[in-house]
């Protein structure tokens, strides 16, 4: 039986089914008879199927839509100063810190496990300083943290200006209350995001 013998089939027994006094009314569709049929029509076959395009922007997306580019003029370290603020909330409560309370030191047990934690700790809103660096001109330099980026941190001084500085060249320090962190800038060479899920092995210290 051909294709189109079925379709006439099909269109009178679904005509016979509807009340006598609306048949003239009846519009059936050759297309959705096709689908009913469980075949598709030579136009169902050509008509183009929508992609499911992800909804996350990758890395190329980023940069087109500057997503990663600051205002080099525009910001200024008053603007930054409540991220700050949120920062110190963050990194108590991630380090589990209260106040009063001391940093492990090298030989006691849980020094190793601390020191994992705060590697892994996300540095935006920050405020550090470069105590060491390869870079004699980058010594001295403070500011927070604004953008976390795998080799480098942009950081906002007070005097308004942004800078970039490559982490694997400096070491980097931070202070919270009365507690002073030393961070080496070789052990954040990943993303924050990655970072903070790492698994981290015992730490080498750089040759500076």
């Amino acid at each position: 039986m051909s294709a189109d013998i079925q379709i006439t089939n099909i269109k009178e027994l679904l005509t016979e089914m509807v009340v006598p006094a609306h048949r003239p009314n009846v519009n059936i569709i050759p297309d959705h008879i096709t689908m009913l049929h469980g075949t598709k029509s030579k136009k169902q076959l050509n008509r183009k199927r929508k992609t499911n395009k992800s909804t996350t922007l990758n890395r190329r997306e980023f940069q087109q839509l500057g997503l990663h580019t600051l205002p080099t003029k525009l910001l200024k370290y008053k603007d930054v100063l409540p991220l700050n603020k949120l920062w110190k909330g963050y990194i108590k409560e991630h380090l589990n810190l209260k106040n009063g309370d001391t940093i492990p030191e090298v030989y006691e047990p849980n020094y190793d496990a601390f020191s994992k934690l705060l590697v892994k700790s996300d540095l935006h809103g920050a405020k550090i300083s470069v105590t060491q660096s390869k870079c004699p001109s980058l010594i001295g330099l403070e500011g927070i943290v604004v953008l976390d980026t795998k080799n480098v941190l942009k950081i906002v001084g007070e005097d308004n200006k942004l800078r970039t500085i490559p982490k694997s060249e400096c070491v980097f320090g931070m202070r919270l209350g009365n507690i002073t962190f030393t961070l080496f800038g070789k052990h954040l060479n990943i993303r924050s995001a990655e970072r903070s899920v790492k698994k981290i092995k015992n730490f080498i210290e750089p040759d500076l």
